[in-house]
């Protein structure tokens, strides 16, 4: 699966999203040909740290099955104005490849607490031998995360690469099933060691960023 990532800028704490439901279903289908999922995350006022800058107030995120659908939905982003607020703009886009590494079986989708985690390589690393680390080196390390329920890596198209290369080389999502088991687990000794220390393997110093947000399923994929 393939998902492209809208992220939306607005005033802290406001609410991006002005239609819900079907009514949003029914939007975002016209929009974005081929879409088979669509989901509206919003930032939520808990974070991991209480006075936490948030740097989004939510994302938009489209799910198709087909790259070519990914990157003309990226492409045509502005296509996403009806279904926001007034003063909601889109942020960066990202567009990849969905690539699941945990998913427990007590975990659905909506209800529960996402960690978005956005980052950028080590800039001397080739893109294809940050990705192959990241999913093989990485990944079953942090498939130990504690509490976390549902772990995902979207790898950037290497076609996003161009002159302008996308603004992430990864996003990680993590999902919990409440804000103080998230909580814990960014506190944990294998987040802060063993998850850490391997970072410095393949993420810039500095470029990871960190938000709690909530689900709503629009469209499941």
């Amino acid at each position: 699966m393939y998902k492209t990532y809208l992220f939306l800028e607005g005033e802290p704490g406001s609410e991006p999203f002005g239609l819900r439901a079907r009514h949003a279903a029914a939007a975002v289908g016209e929009a974005f040909p081929g879409l088979v999922g669509y989901t509206q995350t919003r930032s939520q006022r808990e974070q991991i740290e209480d006075r936490a800058v948030v740097p989004f107030t939510g994302i938009a995120e489209l799910w198709f099955a087909h790259s070519r659908d990914a990157l003309n939905a990226a492409a045509h982003a502005d296509s996403i104005a009806p279904l926001l607020t007034p003063g909601t703009r889109v942020g960066p886009i990202v567009t990849g490849r969905a690539r699941t590494v945990l998913r427990l079986a007590r975990h659905h989708q909506g209800g529960l607490v996402k960690g978005v985690f956005p980052f950028r390589r080590q800039p001397h690393l080739p893109v294809g031998e940050f990705q192959r680390y990241w999913w093989l080196n990485h990944g079953p390390i942090a498939a130990l995360t504690e509490h976390a329920v549902y772990y995902l890596q979207c790898h950037p198209l290497p076609e996003t690469y161009g002159q302008t290369p996308p603004p992430y080389d990864g996003i990680t999502e993590l999902h919990w099933p409440d804000t103080a088991s998230a909580r814990a687990a960014m506190a944990s000794r294998q987040m802060r060691e063993d998850q850490s220390n391997d970072a410095r393997n393949f993420a810039e110093p500095g470029s990871v960023l960190l938000f709690l947000a909530v689900e709503e399923i629009v469209m499941a994929p």
